[in-house]
């Protein structure tokens, strides 16, 4: 790893065929979305010439673009995913770079999501109609495999109306706290990869002390209640990014308790196997916000430091 960030950083060329690169691998890769955000946040970390990160930004958005094209993705949502995968990444690593912390840059993402959102449901008179075609034609193609994909029991379809319907709802929401995610990792695996780079720690107490902050998590309360009394759809959807939110800061939570108690990593692998096993992810997902969220309040990680040998 030390090698290779070595060898991206030390050229423009280098730099430019890792952004290409990495962007094919982010489409290929499950979960690897965040690799091209990452290379970008390692550039703007380094001392590497003037404009390098967005010059790598700009051929990594070309390269998705084509990529995504070519999977057969229209212009609209080719522009917008490419733009959302890297320039989030690029203006939150320059922000790093600057000598803002990583909480700053986790609280602006957050707010950022949320202002995203209100453009969305302001902007279009049916937001959740833009999905709607879509899940028809996922839909419709696992309804070719209706006897593996339906609901066992349960006698739903995938092509049901309202289970379209219901998802088409849900849609921006999660995709918002996807995106949200998305940023995070690339920041995350950008700062460890410059601080592999440099020979320092620069993620592990970072992301320790991950906060969302009092303000943000009064804000994600209230949402909450207007998303359950009110039944309001943005408030729904911002109630995604929230607990997003939150479940990051709880693992940071969970991080700071193993640190500190010097307590084995077995347990915390456990947690994160259990929070991708789909039967069990809506659990630990609820886990994690409601520490999360109370750590703003109640300081939860600093009674997780160890005692002092008298």
């Amino acid at each position: 790893m030390h090698g290779l960030a070595v060898w991206l950083t030390t050229s423009r060329t280098r730099a430019l065929i890792g952004a290409v690169a990495l962007a094919f691998l982010s489409l290929l890769l499950p979960f690897g979305t965040w690799l091209s955000g990452a290379l970008i946040v390692l550039l703007a970390l380094s001392d590497s010439k003037p404009l390098q990160d967005w010059l790598a930004a700009l051929v990594a958005a070309i390269t998705l673009g084509w990529w995504l094209s070519m999977a057969g993705a229209g212009p609209v949502p080719v522009v917008l995913l490419a733009l959302a995968l890297v320039v989030p990444a690029g203006l939150l690593g320059r922000l790093l770079a600057r000598g803002g912390s990583l909480n700053l840059a986790f609280q602006l993402a957050t707010v950022a999501a949320l202002i995203f959102l209100g453009i969305v449901h302001a902007v279009l008179s049916d937001p959740p109609g833009v999905w709607r075609p879509f899940l028809e034609r996922l839909a419709s193609e696992l309804d070719q495999v209706a006897s593996v994909m339906s609901t066992v029991g349960s006698g739903r379809s995938p092509r049901d109306a309202n289970l379209i319907q219901a998802s088409a709802e849900r849609m921006w929401g999660v995709v918002t706290w996807l995106l949200l995610l998305n940023t995070m990792v690339a920041l995350f695996v950008g700062l460890y990869w410059s601080g592999i780079k440099t020979g320092t720690t620069r993620l592990g107490p970072a992301f320790r002390a991950l906060t969302a902050g009092k303000t943000v998590s009064a804000l994600g309360v209230l949402v909450a209640g207007c998303a359950l009394i009110f039944r309001w759809q943005v408030a729904a959807d911002a109630a995604w990014v929230f607990l997003g939110a939150f479940v990051l800061q709880g693992l940071a939570v969970l991080h700071a308790a193993r640190a500190g108690m010097k307590w084995s990593g077995a347990w915390l692998g456990v947690t994160y196997v259990l929070l991708f096993l789909p039967f069990t992810t809506l659990l630990v997902q609820g886990v994690l916000a409601v520490v999360g969220l109370a750590d703003n309040w109640l300081a939860i990680r600093t009674r997780f430091v160890a005692p002092t040998p008298s």
